[in-house]
């Protein structure tokens, strides 16, 4: 299997580069040469586990990362490298040209695709539910948030956008506030500071897990998507040809369902 690059950039200085691992490859947007196999960055996470984190060995690990090995070891044409960033600045490196492709479980909004180019193949589901204390059984919508509050950690996912535009559509009918972490945003419903928040299914499960969060799921979901591979909007064509071939051959061959088994705990592949 080929080995990309993996440097770290961070959120301030997107010049600071750690290797991670791998040997280098050409460069990010050059074509095949002299038999070298063209260079495809990747702009990647590293604190989303079980999707993108770094393993004891400080070697960049996840479902995100063991798909993205399938595809590179099945394309010898290419080879991947890796860009790790802040969530919140994947995109702005892909609109920049910095990298090729953003991978970190991206579903689709409005606004996303206005900017950037979605693949058509999604792989894995996202539906998102509104997590509560697990003594408030009163909460299952937005429409039960009514001068209540909801805490979110960032204003770059795909849940503060869902949140905060089902409020806007409403005439805002309750708070929302923000934390730096998760683990913040817990304690604020744990006290009481907030009401609810709102998260992936597996997310939330995870949360019990992780946290001890005594949370719970609302009985139906908020809103249902898939995730995708995003491109550059204006030189990404050719990619996203690739990339949806590649992601339906995992498909049909039953890689994508082992992998989400092995690394997400059950099957949770889009399926056509």
């Amino acid at each position: 299997m080929k080995n990309g690059k993996v440097p770290v950039v961070s959120a301030l200085l997107l010049t600071t580069v750690i290797a991670i691992a791998g040997a280098a490859g050409s460069s990010a947007h050059s074509g095949s040469s002299g038999g070298r196999p063209r260079e495809i960055i990747i702009g990647a996470g590293s604190a989303y586990n079980p999707y993108w984190f770094l393993d004891e060995n400080n070697r960049l690990t996840g479902f995100e990362k063991t798909v993205l090995d399938e595809i590179d070891a099945r394309h010898p044409e290419f080879t991947l490298s890796y860009q790790i960033y802040d969530f919140a600045n994947i995109l702005l490196s892909l609109e920049s040209g910095k990298i090729d492709v953003a991978v970190h479980q991206y579903e689709y909004n409005i606004e996303r695709d206005q900017k950037y180019l979605y693949g058509k193949v999604g792989y894995t589901t996202f539906p998102q539910y509104i997590a509560a204390r697990e003594d408030d059984a009163d909460i299952n919508g937005f429409e039960d948030l009514k001068g209540k509050t909801v805490v979110s950690t960032s204003t770059t996912n795909n849940s503060y956008y869902i949140t905060n535009k089902w409020n806007e559509d409403h005439g805002r009918p309750f708070n929302i506030i923000f934390e730096a972490t998760t683990a913040l945003a817990l304690e604020d419903i744990a006290t009481g500071r907030a009401d609810a928040m709102v998260s992936m299914i597996r997310n939330i499960e995870s949360y019990k897990r992780e946290y001890g969060a005594k949370i719970r799921a609302s009985n139906k979901p908020v809103d249902n998507s898939n995730t995708y591979y995003l491109f550059n909007k204006q030189t990404g064509g050719e990619l996203r040809q690739i990339f949806d071939a590649a992601l339906e051959e995992l498909k049909n061959d039953g890689t994508l369902v082992q992998l989400s088994h092995q690394w997400l705990g059950g099957d949770f592949i889009v399926k056509d």
